[in-house]
C-alpha cells in the first residue's frame, strides 16, 4: 500500500487490505507511509498491530543513505557549486531565491515560482500499486 496526502485512506482501510492480503495466502505486506499522508509510521505500526490484522508490524525509516546511496563525485561537485552560488547570492544581497540545476548551469530561481509550481501525483502509480499489491 502506498499512502499520500493527495488520497486519503484510513487506518480501517489500511487494515483491511493487510487482512485481504493475509487470508488470500500473502505472507508479508510492505506499506509506504509518505511525508504528508496524515500518519506517522510508527503510530500506523500500533494501531495495526492492536487491530491483531495477521501480520505483526516493523517500521524501517529510509534514511538519505538507503535512498540513494553515497555520494558520487558529481554529487559532491554539484552540491559544492550550488552552496557557492547560493553564499554569492546573498553576499549580493539576494533573498527569496534557491539555486537549481538547468542543464550544467547553476541558476537562482525565486522561491515564490518555487512553491507556486506544483506537480500533480499520477493517479495511474497509484493504480499500479494497488494491481501489484494483489
Amino acid at each position: 500500500m502506498v499512502l499520500i496526502p493527495e488520497v486519503h485512506t484510513s487506518v480501517e482501510e489500511v487494515a483491511k487490505a493487510i487482512e485481504n492480503a493475509y487470508t488470500r495466502g500473502k505472507n508479508h505486506s510492505i506499506i509506504i507511509v509518505a511525508e504528508g499522508s496524515g500518519y506517522r509510521a510508527t503510530d500506523l505500526a500500533s494501531s495495526l498491530e492492536a487491530m491483531d490484522v495477521g501480520f505483526h508490524t516493523r517500521v524501517t525509516v529510509l534514511g538519505h543513505i538507503q535512498r540513494g546511496g553515497s555520494p558520487t563525485a558529481y554529487d559532491r561537485l554539484i552540491a559544492s557549486r550550488m552552496g557557492f552560488r547560493a553564499v554569492e547570492a546573498l553576499l549580493q544581497g539576494q533573498t527569496g531565491v534557491m539555486t537549481g540545476l538547468k542543464g550544467s548551469g547553476i541558476e537562482l530561481v525565486p522561491i515564490a515560482d518555487v512553491i507556486a509550481n506544483k506537480r500533480a501525483v499520477n493517479m495511474e502509480y497509484i493504480e499500479m500499486a494497488k494491481v501489484l499489491a494483489r
